[in-house]
């Protein structure tokens, strides 16, 4: 008995010690549905979702660069009801991601040179996504996919 509780005590200590962090995490309502899902990020940048009723799955990283650094996450669902992913990575760089294909890049165009984004949301609208963010000189961005990204104004806020 003594060794079974000896050998139970290192496999739970063995796996505590390999379990990873969650680095991010995100939740929203699939539209076409309705039902609630949760999207994390571990710390070796794997991304998992997971459904009430369900156990966890791996999302595919496929698409994203080799060597990532997931910084940011930004979950919601498409106009479709369909599921979106965003990252943004530790190069800044923004990316998106549906079920069943790969990986995507986001255009920064529009954006000023030597950004650096601090926060990061996406969301959908009737006419298509959206997605808005804040740089680390405290200015606010927006973003709808076929445009440049555009200044938001900041008046009105206290100084």
């Amino acid at each position: 008995m003594k060794k079974f509780i000896i050998l139970t005590l290192l496999v739970l200590s063995g796996w505590i010690t390999n379990a990873q962090d969650i680095k991010l995490m995100d939740s929203y309502l699939r539209g076409n549905d309705l039902a609630t899902r949760y999207v994390v990020v571990l710390e070796d940048n794997s991304i998992w979702w997971f459904a009430p009723g369900q156990a966890w799955k791996e999302s595919s990283v496929e698409g994203l660069p080799q060597g990532y650094d997931i910084k940011l996450l930004s979950c919601y669902s498409h106009k479709d009801g369909s599921t979106r992913y965003t990252v943004v990575l530790s190069d800044n760089s923004i990316w998106w991601f549906a079920p069943g294909q790969p990986w995507k890049k986001s255009s920064a165009e529009g954006l000023p040179n030597g950004y650096k984004i601090e926060s990061f949301k996406a969301y959908s609208k009737l006419d298509g996504t959206r997605y808005v963010l804040t740089l680390e000189d405290n200015t606010i961005w927006w973003f709808a996919p076929g445009q440049a990204w555009q200044k938001s104004s900041l008046e009105g806020l206290p100084e």
